[in-house]
């Protein structure tokens, strides 16, 4: 084991028994105190896992980060991209995870104790449960993060995007905002242990869904993977 793992190793399972006091706040305070909670949780593992891994973030475009609900979708390379989304949007976010993540003791745990959703893309019946549910969440005026590609690129180039992921910003009429990073396959997945390095992650302008027409809906997935893909080819 890896020097560094020790330390956080520590720090995840005071992470996991962090759900103590969720439980308490949700049997006690009720669901929005234990949600809250878990996003403060949340906000804190992404800064220290940064911190101990030693990722040097570089954030553009963060003007176009709206206050209002809204739908973050972005490229995926690493496990590390969800403290760093979570750490340069800088508020509260849910996320459409994996349903492999969910398995995870510690990050899984909380995926199933916020308002993400975890999807079993194996299992269409389950599947569409999972967007269904984050529609719901979104309506109600949380804000979600997705990785429409629906696995990590394992080379870096972008994969096509899955046309369900758009759903859960059409169906909710909330806007898009497009993200693309670089960077975390290299802190990570590369050697499976943890290495210092330059992390980018750019944000671009909204894409609005409220009043999209059905030929403008079809046209969606397309735009939104070249706005990605040329904020992409900025950063690498």
């Amino acid at each position: 084991m890896h020097i560094e793992m020790i330390p956080y190793g520590i720090y995840m399972a005071w992470v996991r028994l962090k759900g103590i006091k969720r439980s308490f706040l949700y049997k006690f305070k009720g669901e929005e105190a234990a949600w809250r909670y878990g996003q403060e949780v949340f906000r804190k593992w992404s800064d220290v896992t940064i911190k101990i891994i030693g990722m040097d973030i570089h954030i553009e475009g963060k003007e176009n980060i709206p206050k209002e609900t809204c739908v973050f979708m972005g490229n995926h390379q690493s496990l590390l991209d969800i403290p760093l989304l979570r750490h340069a949007i800088g508020r509260e976010i849910d996320l459409v995870a994996k349903a492999e993540l969910v398995k995870a003791p510690v990050v899984g745990y909380w995926i199933t104790h916020l308002k993400s959703v975890a999807l079993d893309r194996n299992n269409a019946r389950e599947g569409v449960k999972a967007i269904n549910k984050a529609i719901e969440n979104v309506k109600e005026g949380y804000t979600f993060g997705i990785f429409p590609e629906g696995t990590r690129s394992k080379d870096g180039k972008l994969n096509e995007f899955k046309k369900g992921s758009l759903k859960i910003a059409t169906k909710s009429k909330v806007p898009i905002v497009p993200f693309a990073l670089s960077g975390t396959s290299a802190c990570y997945e590369a050697k499976k242990r943890f290495s210092p390095g330059r992390v980018n992650i750019i944000f671009g302008e909204k894409i609005e869904t409220k009043d999209l027409s059905k030929e403008d809906e079809k046209e969606l997935l397309n735009e939104l993977y070249d706005k990605v893909c040329r904020m992409h080819k900025t950063i690498i």
